[in-house]
């Protein structure tokens, strides 16, 4: 099953931004695995999750919402991988943002 999350995520030392917001989706079974998902994830960019808001399935989310077209690219590209984690675009913000 296809799930979604906003993730917050920083980085391990400090080079610039003190943070970022993406959307990941990715398969999982529920938020917990979701959530080491995105920690795997973020791993392997140097950064680690600081927080996730809104992880649910992909059909809780579509029956509540209408799809942004960066979120429908990113399902289309995990549907066809049971180990993708597709992240879209990392939103940062400065540290006195934050």
């Amino acid at each position: 099953m296809d799930w979604f999350g906003r993730t917050e995520a920083t980085q391990s030392r400090g080079y610039g931004a003190a943070g970022a917001f993406t959307n990941i989706v990715t398969w999982a079974c529920d938020a917990k695995e979701f959530r080491k998902k995105a920690d795997r994830i973020a791993a392997t960019l140097n950064l680690y999750v600081i927080g996730i808001e809104g992880e649910e399935s992909l059909a809780q989310r579509t029956n509540k919402r209408i799809l942004s077209g960066e979120i429908e690219d990113m399902i289309l590209r995990a549907e066809s991988n049971p180990s993708a984690i597709v992240y879209g675009t990392f939103h940062t913000y400065r540290s006195d943002e934050a």
